[in-house]
């Protein structure tokens, strides 16, 4: 795991004034209680998630709202829930992670605590000539993930709802969400689940509206944040920061003026950049507004992922809420932004 804003950056950053700041109502002495304890959050290092890190860094919420933010990188999809559980780390804030509630079944001390982007920001790409519509995915090869992995999960939730046999389709594991892509550009398979970033994209391929999985499963949310109960228990304040950190930059996110920065971000965090991808990615933040500053998920929203997950044998039985969330800061957090 590798430091991405050190503590040092933070001071310098703070200074002795921040503690004397005011900011939406956000008193000094909360302010002098959240820079007292130091939070990790860790996030994995793929390009979404550290445009946002490099976004926040530019905009100095953490600094806002007193928040002393240790972030972490640990990489792959369970690297992030792996070290949170682990003790290594206190939060995940930005997490496409869709197994965190089976693993709390597991036993991982672990709780989620509200959400990232809510929408889910993929689609299914398809052959023109071959496909178009969901229905006509049966028969089909179509690229996902892991077996039960985020993509192939949603396209198995997705078939239970649209009515469609998931056993007629075709699944096979091509990876991540670009090599999915890659898979169906190249014929390996004749479509796909993967992210909205390239919708841009003049590879030749159609989009399935019946498969914008943000109007498809309108109740799944898209990305948890999730908190060891140890930081819940142990570090209220600085999480409490930490989220009014993250709601302040969403709802910055969704606005017009963040444009020069998002962009700025985004060819910070990206080696060789890709402007039609971040054109879409931009465009689906204006359009959708996928993201929400009040953090916290409802309580229908969490027994739609029990049911799913329990649907898809990922998990054996629905649990009482509050075993395995707490929404109680994301409150408070959103009281910070008015």
């Amino acid at each position: 795991m590798t430091q991405t804003f050190n503590r040092r950056s933070f001071l310098r950053n703070v200074g002795l004034a921040g503690l004397s700041l005011t900011a939406s109502g956000l008193a000094a002495p909360h302010i002098a209680r959240a820079a007292a304890t130091q939070i990790k959050i860790v996030s994995n290092p793929g390009l979404e998630n550290t445009t946002l890190n490099t976004l926040m860094d530019q905009q100095g919420y953490f600094n806002k709202f007193g928040a002393d933010a240790l972030i972490l990188e640990s990489p792959g999809a369970t690297g992030p829930f792996d070290a949170i559980a682990a003790g290594s780390g206190d939060v995940c804030m930005v997490s496409g992670y869709n197994m965190v509630l089976p693993r709390i079944e597991q036993g991982a001390r672990v709780k989620i605590v509200g959400a990232g982007m809510e929408k889910t920001a993929l689609t299914i790409y398809a052959k023109p000539d071959v496909i178009k519509t969901l229905a006509d995915l049966r028969g089909k090869t179509v690229a996902v993930g892991p077996k039960m992995g985020l993509l192939h999960a949603l396209m198995l939730q997705l078939m239970k709802e649209k009515g469609i046999d998931a056993g007629e389709v075709n699944f096979v594991d091509k990876g991540s969400n670009d090599q999915a892509y890659q898979a169906v550009v190249k014929g390996e398979a004749e479509a796909c689940c993967s992210s909205i970033s390239h919708l841009n994209d003049k590879d030749g391929l159609i989009v399935l509206r019946e498969g914008n999985m943000w109007e498809a499963l309108p109740k799944y949310t898209f990305q948890t944040a999730y908190a060891s109960d140890t930081a819940i228990q142990g570090k209220r304040e600085g999480l409490i920061a930490v989220m009014a950190a993250y709601g302040a930059l969403y709802d910055y996110l969704m606005t017009p003026e963040a444009r020069v920065a998002f962009f700025t971000a985004r060819k910070s965090a990206q080696k060789k950049f890709d402007e039609a991808s971040a054109q879409a990615i931009w465009d689906f933040n204006q359009t959708q507004r996928p993201y929400s500053k009040d953090l916290s998920i409802s309580d229908g929203g969490i027994d739609y992922l029990q049911d799913m997950f329990i649907g898809l044998g990922s998990s054996k039985r629905k649990r009482p809420i509050p075993e395995i969330a707490d929404m109680s800061m994301a409150r408070e957090a959103a009281k910070l932004l008015g």
